[in-house]
């Protein structure tokens, strides 16, 4: 750091110098010098039409690089529509670093206009939250970083006082939230969270206890490293013969290609049979398990063995053994001490698969209003390459998605399912796509969900991203109305009134079109393939051939 070096400066080539080529958001005055700093510094700042994408990008490029995604906003409102990204991240561990402006050290204390406690806000929403006031800004930014980078991931929040931006940076004070002598506003911040520690005591009682079981069952989550621990993780499933289920957002993790795959929980339609399977077996290997995805109880009552790279209890569960640390070389030791046998059979694996198909396949492929989502999704598989990165939005489609999608490997399938945030879909296909510009790129969405985000047409044609979006057309929040006649409601404010979205895309400057088939799908699917560029497919889909799905 040059003595003259501004604290915008100073964060940005901290940003540049951990491999951060893109800062998303939506400018206000406060924030111009270090959006300035950002750009001259090799970091390109890309405005979004809305706070809440801008997080939700951050999001996704911290899980398919491992390096924090960064969203920047102002101060007040910017300050809080962010925060449903950032709270998507939490929940959905992903390594983001949210910066927003903060009002100016000198009216801080003085003037509530647009003056909230930003602190107090982002705090339980992130792993740290720290007021950057000038003093040791490099060292406070490099330990966000690695905070974010976890394990476990998640977000870190910094508030960059309006005054301070484009000050020289100060080389005294701390980074675990101390303030620095000459500091007239003290920071109200934990320290930042150390590392989290190894924990192998209960290694025996886990081996002891798998080699036990007569009926064992691997549940495969996110608590890992997904790209580098792929492979041990396949490598262990194969060698000890387990039965195996993965949660959403693990998909891809394990081979859904294999002879012992059983499906996905957490949610998706038809879970409940694999659930019944966990229910029954002696010892549950959760192999990255997190509950943070899991809606239901279930893993309270398991005998559950977890290996994760950390600490996964949350507030009464506790597992009843759990080791910390590296996924690839615990699975590795447990591999090696592994004598037992398991009496599931290749027939009751097949019996439970097809159990579950039968309780979301619907009895035709198509209906008066339109396709059914199963099939549709099935076309969408077929028709996208293996290397494609497929995000799924929230909605009913959302649980047919989580079963049906078939990811060959990490990185290809996004979700939130954390905190199951509407509106996800859009932007973190539009951060793979950022990052990944020779890989294709597709969001599947509801209308919904579509409609909360359509401004961002815009962002996508501006930036030159080519994206496929496929809109599940039915004017319908679908998910809801299933409840509300699951539990003999009337059905009251989930019905849309008509949209034409092809001319809405076609407003924006995005091509489009309507499929009301699988085939035409398929078609339209390897139209974009042969010509990437940004498209949106409007699916007509028939609401009342979404079948066994539960709220």
């Amino acid at each position: 750091m040059t003595r003259n070096d501004t604290c915008a400066e100073v964060i940005a080539r901290t940003l540049h110098k951990a491999g951060v080529r893109f800062a998303f958001g939506h400018p206000g005055g406060e924030v111009l010098e270090l959006i300035d700093a950002l750009e001259r510094t090799g970091i390109r700042f890309v405005l979004t039409g809305h706070e809440s994408t801008a997080a939700f990008m951050a999001a996704a490029v911290g899980r398919l690089t491992g390096i924090p995604g960064v969203c920047v906003a102002t101060l007040g409102p910017g300050a809080c529509n962010l925060v449903l990204g950032v709270g998507t991240a939490c929940l959905d561990r992903d390594p983001v670093v949210a910066i927003t402006a903060r009002t100016s050290t000198e009216r801080h204390h003085r003037s509530n206009k647009q003056n909230l406690p930003l602190i107090d806000l982002f705090t339980p929403i992130t792993r740290w939250s720290v007021d950057l006031e000038g003093a040791d800004v490099e060292d406070t930014v490099k330990t966000a970083l690695s905070v974010a980078a976890g394990p476990p991931r998640g977000p870190v929040y910094l508030a960059l006082p309006s005054d301070v931006a484009g000050k020289p940076a100060a080389g005294h004070g701390t980074a675990d939230g101390t303030a620095s002598p000459d500091s007239d506003v003290g920071h109200r911040t934990a320290h930042a969270p150390p590392p989290v520690p190894a924990d192998e005591a209960d290694l025996p009682r886990i081996l002891s206890t798998l080699n036990g079981a007569e009926s064992p069952v691997a549940v495969v989550g996110i608590a890992m490293d997904a790209d580098r621990d792929a492979p041990a993780v396949r490598r262990f499933l194969r060698d000890t013969g387990l039965p195996y289920a993965t949660t959403v957002q693990a998909k891809g993790i394990a081979d859904e290609l294999g002879d012992r795959f059983l499906g996905t929980i957490a949610p998706a339609a038809g879970e409940d049979r694999i659930i019944e399977w966990l229910q029954q077996s002696d010892c549950v290997l959760g192999i990255g398990f997190d509950p943070v995805e899991v809606s239901r109880l279930w893993h309270f009552d398991a005998p559950l063995q977890i290996v994760a790279n950390a600490p996964v209890g949350f507030g009464t569960f506790t597992p009843p053994a759990a080791c910390i640390g590296d996924v690839s070389a615990l699975l590795g030791r447990i591999a090696e001490g592994y004598h037992g046998r398991c009496l599931w059979t290749t027939d009751d694996i097949g019996y439970l698969k097809a159990r579950v198909d039968a309780v979301y396949h619907p009895p035709s492929a198509e209906g008066p209003a339109g396709m059914s989502p199963y099939h549709l999704v099935g076309a969408l598989r077929e028709a996208l390459p293996e290397d494609a990165v497929v995000s799924s939005d929230v909605g009913a489609h959302k649980n047919v998605m989580g079963q049906r999608w078939r990811a060959p490997e990490p990185g290809t399938f996004l979700m939130s399912n954390g905190l199951s945030s509407m509106g996800y879909g859009v932007g973190a296909a539009m951060g793979a796509a950022m990052i990944l510009p020779d890989r294709p790129v597709a969001a599947i969405t509801g209308d919904g969900a579509f409609a909360m985000m359509v401004q961002e047409l815009e962002t996508i044609r501006r930036t030159g991203i080519a994206p496929l979006i496929v809109v599940l057309y039915d004017a319908s929040l679908a998910v809801i109305k299933i409840a509300q006649q699951a539990r003999n409601l009337p059905v009251t404010g989930v019905d849309f009134a008509p949209v034409d979205w092809v001319k809405v895309a076609e407003g924006f400057g995005i091509a489009a079109e309507n499929v009301s088939t699988p085939d035409e799908t398929r078609d339209a699917v390897s139209r974009w393939m042969r010509r990437r560029e940004a498209r949106v497919l409007v699916a007509r889909v028939d609401e009342r051939l979404y079948t066994g799905l539960k709220y």
